[in-house]
């Protein structure tokens, strides 16, 4: 008997797509600003999507199309295989959770919870069911009849979160929404967020500037730079193999050199940085270098091992001084004299060790040449 092939129903629904989508805005006198630049990628249904880049980058004005307050200057916009760019927010039912809470200050918690569901005209019954599950679930009970003036920051995201969930929306939409919250909070609401997004199977897009955020939730990354998306992919290949010199320093904050190619091989390229000598993957190059290029190399501070001069970790080793140390709580972050420069390295505090570097102490720095960058030098 043959064995059934898996059919193409089987495969994840795609909810959303864009097809180059760009947003230019004119200004009078002063030409234009390309705020997204033909940007084209696909949400499939139970997903979570993070787009990340720094401020300007075109992110926000990408969720803000999606969600209808922005109309693109070209490109398409489908939500379940429909042509969307017409439809205003409204019809879409593509809610989204703002950095700023966006709450009714003249309404309790019950009210701006229930107010899209009275938009609808639901039966009240129905309308005092759905908000009270979500009171249940965010942990909102008891704070039903306050106002937001008188919650917390926490909480005030929370009901936030719970407005746009009542909906049941097929998407929804987060911009920014931790921006607000201090550290602790921010950990406590990322991980709510992830666990409401798969109890609910609700399809989520989620702009941020923080890195935490975007690798610790998502299913799939989403970078973008100048208006236009650089790479995408799970969190661990975005972190661990960024294609190009901007990924790697935004993603990873990696040290930059210049790296001489001393010879190629089948699978991997010699090269000389600060006169020492790696023998790197060909695959982490993006293109095949030739002998006597000058390339670009990018290394993970966390890829560097520290240890008290003389010890031995490993082949690819080196000495170098403590020029600076920064206690981070769950790491410590030393800048290292190396060769006739310096580099960045991050180093685990694990608990109940002494080792702790101070500025002037010699150490031995080993390296993971694997884990090594290698980038075309542009202009």
């Amino acid at each position: 008997m043959m064995k059934s092939q898996k059919r193409d129903t089987d495969k994840p629904k795609v909810l959303l797509e864009l097809r180059n989508v760009s947003k230019i805005y004119r200004i009078p006198k002063n030409g234009s600003i390309v705020a997204v630049e033909s940007a084209s990628f696909v949400v499939h249904e139970g997903e979570f999507v993070t787009l990340i880049g720094p401020s300007g980058c075109g992110k926000s004005t990408t969720l803000r199309i999606i969600g209808g307050f922005i109309k693109p200057t070209a490109g398409e916009v489908y939500i379940e295989g429909k042509l969307v760019n017409d439809l205003g927010p409204e019809e879409r039912n593509i809610p989204m959770v703002f950095q700023n809470y966006a709450l009714f200050p003249h309404l309790t918690v019950f009210e701006n919870i229930a107010y899209g569901l009275k938009a609808r005209r639901l039966p009240s019954d129905a309308v005092a069911h759905d908000v009270a599950m979500m009171c249940q679930m965010l942990n909102l009970v008891g704070t039903e009849s306050r106002f937001p003036s008188e919650l917390s920051d926490g909480q005030q995201q929370r009901v936030a979160l719970a407005r746009a969930l009542v909906l049941k929306p097929k998407i929804l939409l987060f911009d920014e929404p931790l921006s607000n919250l201090d550290a602790r909070l921010r950990i406590q609401t990322r991980a709510e967020i992830k666990r409401m997004q798969q109890i609910l199977n609700i399809t989520a897009l989620y702009v941020t500037h923080d890195q935490a955020e975007a690798l610790g939730s998502p299913d799939r990354v989403i970078v973008m730079n100048n208006g236009q998306i650089i790479q995408e992919g799970n969190p661990r290949e975005v972190y661990d193999r960024p294609r190009t010199p901007f990924v790697a320093d935004f993603i990873s904050n990696a040290n930059f050199y210049d790296a001489y190619v001393l010879s190629v091989g089948e699978r991997d390229v010699l090269i000389s940085v600060q006169e020492l000598e790696f023998s790197v993957p060909l695959a982490n190059c993006d293109h095949i270098p030739a002998r006597d290029d000058v390339l670009l190399v990018a290394i993970n501070p966390i890829t560097i091992a520290l240890a008290p001069l003389g010890t031995s970790l490993g082949q690819m080793q080196c000495e170098g001084e403590i020029e600076h140390s920064l206690f981070g709580g769950h790491s410590l972050q030393y800048t290292v004299r190396f060769g006739s420069t310096t580099i960045r390295v991050v180093h685990p505090n694990i608990q109940g060790s002494e080792v702790q570097y101070s500025v002037g102490s010699m150490v031995s720095l080993t390296f993971n040449p694997t884990s090594f960058r290698l980038y075309e030098v542009k202009g």
